[in-house]
This record gives structure tokens, C-alpha cells and sequence, in this order.
């Protein structure tokens, strides 16, 4: 199942491509515990990467994401882990 890197970043970079998964369908894909990827899903809205449209529907929150991505590089310019 792990090709590298935890399994929420293995979730959320399969997600990325492929959007339209849910939690039942990811955790199928990747050969997962549905319970820890549904934890995953819920942590990442939770941090404003995904957001829940819906029952099992989820979307990019890209305005989250950038915001993230800006935050980890202003960090790592600080020499922050």
C-alpha cells in the first residue's frame, strides 16, 4: 500500500488526481482501513485542503492548498522543519 511517505499524503496525492474518490473508493484503491482514510479525509477538511460537498463527495479546496504551500515555504525559508 505505501509507496513513500504516510498515508495521508499518499490519500491526498491520489485524490489530487483522481478528485472524484471518496473515502470508500480510495481506501478500495489503495488497499486501506476505510476507517483511517475517512479520518484522513475529515483531517485534511479540517486543515482546509478538502472541502465535503456532500455525503461521500469531496472537493480541492485550492484556495487551502496555496495557502498551505505558502505557509510551508515561508517556514522552510525561517529554517523551520
Amino acid at each position: 500500500m505505501e509507496r513513500g511517505g504516510t498515508l495521508r499524503d499518499l490519500v491526498f496525492k491520489t485524490f489530487l488526481r483522481n478528485p472524484g474518490l471518496g473515502p470508500s473508493e480510495m481506501a478500495e484503491r489503495l488497499g486501506a482501513n476505510y476507517n483511517s482514510v475517512k479520518a484522513i479525509y475529515a483531517k485534511l477538511c479540517d486543515e482546509g485542503l478538502l472541502r465535503r460537498e456532500g455525503r461521500g463527495n469531496y472537493s480541492p479546496n485550492y484556495e487551502g492548498i496555496l495557502l498551505h504551500l505558502l505557509e510551508r515555504i515561508e517556514a522552510l525559508e525561517r529554517g523551520v522543519g
